[in-house]
């Protein structure tokens, strides 16, 4: 079959036309054709083999990808609630269900984690072999190239979540107009934002935020006091997601804030650069949140209802398709104009 491994932990995959179709569908496990997988940035960093992707202590060889959907044609022993013919999208984190975490209602932060495309083989190929954890079941009728995307804009609803504030009324920062940050630019929209702002320094994605009915602005350091003067009744921003990682966007959002803003770490950022806590956390009362993954499932049943209401169109941020054979490409257009490409493995 035709799949992209990851031989090793050095730079680089390999596409292969005779890989090895998965045989043995074990108790607890689906095989799965997969119609479509998402690429994102975790998959250009195991690509690259950088200190993100070494940091998850991936078990090499495995073949790569972990946003992705598909239709179940054989089921292991000891499942209930799949069949074969069930369409099916998988979150990337595998959680045991038998830790601390995942007993208290947290199976995202389980303490025995394993990631698609790390620990165990991925969703850039053909056929996958996965355990049935990892899977959420669709409508029969749930479009699944739109359900590739339901990882990724998960950990948009999950950031949402995560900030405990109904955005009604709301006046929202996002940092980083990347996949993730329009996402939560349009589930803001949807809940019902008075503004939406994104900063992000890709024109083409700024025009993409404004597509979308938010505000671009291209990174500077005179935001916070452009978004202090839109927001002169409370004298900042309500929410802020921080989506981008980078370090200046620390400082951008939590100026931009009004006191009693919450801010929200989205993007993997390592540091805070100078931080003054008695100003921020006490005289300004800033509420931190942190943002991991997405909840299993509840994350996942919110965006169902938005699509199935037609709130919420996926198939708006795919900008490209490409069969497997163009891995290479789709890692290079995540640095250029696009938005989510997606990797079809069906087609040659």
């Amino acid at each position: 079959m035709r799949a992209i491994i990851k031989p090793g932990p050095q730079p680089g995959a390999e596409y292969q036309i005779n890989a090895p179709e998965p045989i043995e569908v074990p108790a607890g496990h689906i095989k799965v054709q997969i119609a479509a997988a998402s690429v994102c940035g975790s998959d250009r960093s195991m690509y690259q083999y950088n200190d993100a992707a070494a940091a998850f202590r991936p078990e090499l060889p495995k073949i790569m990808g972990h946003e992705g959907s598909g239709t179940i044609v054989e089921i292991g022993g000891g499942i209930t609630g799949f069949t074969p013919g069930d369409r099916v999208a998988f979150d990337s984190h595998v959680a045991c269900y038998a830790c601390f975490q995942c007993q208290n209602d947290n199976p995202h932060l389980c303490e025995n984690m394993q990631l698609l495309g790390y620990h165990t083989d991925g969703l850039f190929a053909e056929y996958v072999v996965v355990p049935v954890q990892a899977a959420f079941k669709l409508p029969h009728d749930f479009n699944l190239e739109e359900a590739a995307l339901l990882e990724p804009a998960g950990v948009a609803m999950h950031a949402i979540q995560a900030s405990e504030q109904p955005l009604l009324s709301k006046r929202v920062l996002i940092t980083g107009g990347g996949p993730v940050g329009l996402f939560i630019a349009e589930l803001a929209r949807i809940a019902g934002a008075a503004k939406v702002v994104v900063v992000e320094p890709n024109p083409y994605r700024r025009e993409f935020a404004e597509s979308l009915g938010a505000i671009g602005m291209e990174p500077n350091e005179s935001i916070p006091e452009q978004l202090r003067e839109m927001s002169q009744d409370r004298h900042g921003f309500d929410v802020g997601f921080e989506a981008s990682g980078h370090p200046s966007s620390f400082p951008t959002i939590l100026n931009s804030l009004r006191t009693g803003g919450t801010f929200v770490s989205v993007g993997f950022g390592r540091s805070l650069g100078e931080f003054d806590a008695a100003e921020y956390l006490n005289r300004r009362n800033i509420t931190f949140k942190g943002c991991f993954g997405r909840r299993l499932w509840s994350t996942w049943d919110l965006l169902s209802v938005l699509i199935a209401e037609d709130k919420l169109k996926l198939s708006t941020f795919i900008t490209h398709r490409l069969p497997l054979s163009e891995f290479e490409r789709a890692i290079e257009l995540l640095s250029e104009d696009s938005c989510k490409v997606i990797l079809l493995p069906q087609e040659s």
